[in-house]
């Protein structure tokens, strides 16, 4: 049956779990084993022949899942893995991991999983499983203690199962034009000191499959494509006016010279606010949106993925040529993901640029209060001015994206100085490898040394492909980190290598698979932050036999 069913089309739909209740309620005494849920009578168990379940979707919009279990649990919609929790010690006691996604009306077919592990004595081994679904942030459950028995679900609306008896048409209705639908999930606010962040959500194609019984063909069709954004606003020790104003004369003049400075310093001072680091986030979640928007169509994905046809005398089972058309959905979704960030990490992000005068516009609500302050207490020494924004629309104004004529170009691949290289592919099946930049200029040049473990996401795109045309994103994480102080460098002499191992994301790649590919590993580095350094883009590239 179709990944995907419109609910006017679903045939006997069946509520088969109520959501009253957790999937597998907490007990005690379970041995190792695997629990798949699938509409079927046998009690958390695959029986041969069982009916598919689907998640029944009442209207468009983003809807937020949660996944609690011990061990590992999983969250499967229309062919993709959501949401995974982790159930490797530590996590293997009752807890939660979360995802969202924008859905469109309709049934979705699911897939559900719980894993419990061995440990010894069963008698004290715990298993608990349960699925949340909801459109609004998913609410964690007390997850306090070293027992499971003595945790707490969430409170959050449990997931409803159904199953369908069919569908009631799957002849090929004309296409018609899906909008990427962004997503915009809450801000996370971490106590936590660190620079900010904000990561892309990797595009979601959903396609379901139709018979043209003319052309003897399956077709695809797009039923709903979405991508976004979230963001995490990282503690700092700055002052915030706002929760603790000046106390005196002097302290309100640091505070106006310090905010009035932020956009030119481009970092963080000693007096800042949240709402402030909020405002350069969001700018950067814009670009991202207008970056997809804009690639979604530029790209033509959903014209291509629905010009693929697949004749029914070879494929006569219609769940194979789904699981084929998803295979290029997502081969879709990873080159927009590819061309989008290859865009957005590209825009400059550091002093007097748009986010900063982003940031800069918001703060000086802060900077005029402080003033406020100021008259009342007759401070005549604080200053009375305050920093006028630099320009902030459009956020995206380098081409393609926006034809403005920019200060930096640095969009296209530059002719540099600086060469990089992919210098050891040794560790690659451990998840690492190593970049080599060289100096072939007469000249010192300065480069961020800023590059490890935690950061690398942020300068480097690393992409796996084959030449059949596959291809997989290494990064974890990617996206714009917002330094709340100032960058260290290196200067490299004319003549002077520098080699940086950096970790690449093998968990989406099943290495067995790729085996018999030729591959190709590409990274591009990007820099558009700092003073007096390297700022553009380099590539490097290197055959790779797995």
């Amino acid at each position: 049956m179709n990944n995907y069913i419109p609910l006017n089309k679903a045939i006997g739909p069946k509520v088969i779990c109520d959501g009253y209740q957790a999937l597998i309620p907490q007990k005690l005494g379970v041995d190792a084993m695997t629990f798949t849920f699938d509409g079927s009578e046998c009690e958390h168990a695959t029986c041969p022949g069982a009916p598919e379940i689907f998640i029944k979707v009442e209207e468009n919009g983003l809807y937020y899942f949660g996944i609690e279990a011990d061990d590992t649990g999983s969250l499967t919609i229309a062919g993709e893995e959501l949401c995974k929790k982790d159930g490797t010690q530590p996590n293997g006691k009752l807890n939660i991991e979360t995802a969202s996604r924008y859905l469109k009306a309709g049934y979705y077919k699911v897939a559900l999983s719980c894993t419990n592990n061995a440990y010894d004595p069963t008698s004290n081994n715990a298993v608990a499983f349960n699925v949340t679904m909801d459109k609004e942030p998913i609410q964690a459950g007390k997850y306090e203690g070293n027992s499971t028995m003595k945790r707490e679900f969430s409170p959050s609306p449990k997931i409803k199962l159904w199953t369908i008896e069919k569908e009631s048409d799957i002849k090929c209705e004309e296409s018609k034009e899906v909008k990427l639908e962004f997503e915009s999930p809450e801000i996370i606010y971490s106590p936590e000191i660190d620079s900010c962040k904000t990561n892309p959500i990797p595009p979601k194609i959903c396609v379901t499959v139709c018979q043209d019984k003319d052309e003897n063909v399956w077709k695809c069709r797009v039923v709903s494509a979405s991508a976004g954004a979230k963001i995490t606003i990282f503690n700092d020790n700055f002052m915030n006016p706002l929760i603790t104003p000046p106390l005196s004369e002097e302290e309100a003049i640091e505070a106006v010279n310090e905010m009035n400075g932020y956009q030119a310093r481009g970092r963080v001072g000693t007096w800042h606010t949240p709402e402030a680091s909020v405002a350069h986030e969001e700018h950067h979640r814009r670009q991202w949106e207008d970056a997809f928007n804009y690639y979604w169509k530029e790209m033509k994905i959903q014209e291509k993925l629905e010009e693929r046809t697949f004749s029914c005398d070879t494929y006569k089972d219609m769940d194979k040529v789904i699981t084929l058309m998803s295979g290029y959905a997502d081969l879709a979704s990873t080159n927009l993901t590819i061309a989008t960030a290859e865009y957005v990490i590209q825009l400059p992000d550091r002093a007097n640029d748009r986010p900063y005068c982003a940031g800069q516009k918001v703060l000086n609500e802060a900077t005029r209060k402080v003033i406020l302050l100021a008259d009342a207490m007759d401070w005549k020494n604080v200053p009375r001015v305050v920093t006028e924004p630099g320009t902030i629309e459009p956020s995206c104004f380098l081409p393609p994206v926006n034809k403005e004529k920019s200060r930096s170009m640095a969009v296209a691949d530059q002719s540099a100085p600086l060469i990089l290289s992919i210098a050891d592919t040794s560790r690659f099946t451990e998840g690492r490898i190593t970049a080599c930049f060289r100096n072939e200029e007469n000249e010192p040049i300065r480069i961020p040394d800023e590059i490890n473990d935690e950061t690398s996401d942020y300068f480097f795109v690393t992409v796996l492909r084959t030449e059949q045309g596959d291809a997989r994103i290494l990064n974890a994480k990617m996206g714009n980190i917002t330094f709340q102080r100032p960058l260290n460098y290196r200067e490299l002499s004319p003549g002077q290598e520098y080699s940086v191992t950096i970790p690449v994301c093998l968990d989406e790649v099943n290495l067995e698979d790729w085996k018999q590919c030729s591959c190709e590993l590409e990274t591009r580095y990007y820099n558009q932050q700092g003073k007096d350094c390297f700022l553009g883009g380099l590539r490097a590239t290197a055959k790779l036999v797995l």
